[in-house]
């Protein structure tokens, strides 16, 4: 967290110095659209970020910003308002180790801001998974009442998009008369590890054109894909980020990687890809990230963002929880004093036929605790697995 914060203050600082250097002038501007990526898509690897691009977007009264969610499954919102406002201002103007344990004024003002998903069972929080515009007041856990979306005037005390899914986009309309000024966002599942900013200058204030603003954040992007590169390379061959860590049993695989140095994203993929094994032979999953292990999955099944008939926004049981074995275990207390703790919290036997599910696993807190997901496979051939969680997280097992 203290890493990731502390880049987005770095990044905050170069780009607001590249945009007040680009934009000055004295006359009004037509309107115009700007692009913001939620998350981010590599298309050499699979990997989410938990940030948008750009971080900061300038405007003018009558502009709109388009936020495209252009990641790979991984749940995210665009949430604005007067209740979103104080929350991050405190929050930057802690330190780095206060930020870590936050002030209880601030928790208990975070805590008027609905949680995407639940801690614990049950399903998403229905106020924050589907659009909600509230002009006064804290919106509860229930879904909003319905009302078309209004432009964003920095009054709203609630103005969000819903638990957006892969590719779709939510426009936000800049309306007439809205003050100059910064006006935050954040998403209602990852909080004030993703946040970016609308700034809305004087009309007769210029800002930087539409396409400069996107290069920037592409740019930006870019930065943190290549920072991840060497750990897609070492997960590809089954390594884990950190050289000279051995994985311990045979046939290991990473359900995920990612950096100690890049707190803002994570590598979504199998590594190795594909493994081999004998009848009666075991794989065991180790969890780098929120994944699960699912085999012979369908639509049905296979996502765990689920819409239901009447257009709201639900979490999937199918795709969430153990079908064919157990799920997730309870991990005892990691042994010695090594800072990597790989550990197998289950143990599961399967013949190939039907659905089978580990069930998301979200206990893993890597370095310290790696749980591990056992496999044993008693019946020969070749079956392809995914990921209910990231689209396009796939593998393969060949038995025999």
């Amino acid at each position: 967290m203290f890493q990731a914060m502390w880049k987005s203050v770095v990044v905050l600082l170069v780009a607001t110095a590249v945009l007040v250097a680009t934009g000055c002038g004295g006359k009004k501007h037509a309107a115009q659209t700007f692009s913001v990526l939620v998350d981010g898509h590599n298309n050499a690897a699979n990997e989410s970020f938990i940030a948008y691009f750009p971080k900061v977007v300038r405007v003018h009264q009558g502009d709109s910003v388009v936020f495209d969610q252009v990641g790979v499954g991984e749940p995210h919102t665009v949430t604005l308002g007067t209740l979103v406002d104080p929350v991050l201002n405190a929050f930057e103007k802690l330190t780095p180790q206060q930020q870590q344990n936050p002030p209880k004024a601030l928790l208990a003002a975070d805590r008027k801001l609905p949680f995407l998903l639940p801690q614990g069972p049950g399903d998403a929080t229905q106020s924050a998974a589907n659009p909600c515009f509230l002009d006064a007041g804290a919106p509860g856990k229930t879904q909003c009442a319905k009302r078309s979306q209004p432009a964003f005037t920095g009054k709203q005390s609630f103005y969000n998009s819903g638990w957006l899914n892969r590719n779709q986009k939510f426009t936000v309309q800049i309306a007439k008369g809205t003050a100059p000024g910064t006006y935050h966002f954040m998403c209602l599942l990852h909080r004030e590890g993703m946040t970016g900013k609308i700034v809305v200058v004087p009309d007769k204030t210029a800002v930087p054109s539409p396409s400069t603003q996107t290069a920037a954040g592409n740019s930006q992007l870019a930065s943190v894909e290549s920072k991840l590169q060497p750990a897609v390379v070492a997960l590809r061959k089954g390594q884990p980020p950190i050289p000279g860590v051995k994985i311990p049993g045979a046939n290991p695989v990473l359900a995920g990687s990612g950096s100690p140095s890049v707190m803002e994203a994570e590598i979504d993929e199998f590594g190795p890809k594909s493994a081999h094994i004998p009848v009666g032979g075991s794989v065991t999953w180790y969890m780098l990230g929120v994944h699960s292990i699912t085999f012979n999955s369908t639509p049905a099944n296979n996502d765990i963002r689920k819409v239901a008939p009447d257009g709201t926004v639900h979490l999937n049981p199918p795709a969430l929880t153990p079908k064919g074995g157990p799920g997730e275990g309870k991990a005892a207390k990691p042994k010695g004093k090594s800072p990597v703790n790989f550990e197998v919290v289950t143990n599961a036997t399967w013949n190939g036929k039907g659905f089978f599910n580990s069930g998301v696993f979200a206990n893993s807190s890597p370095p310290s605790l790696i749980e591990g997901y056992k496999l044993t496979f008693t019946h020969a051939g070749t079956y392809k697995y995914i990921c209910t969680v990231h689209d396009d997280m796939k593998g393969t097992i060949v038995v025999g």
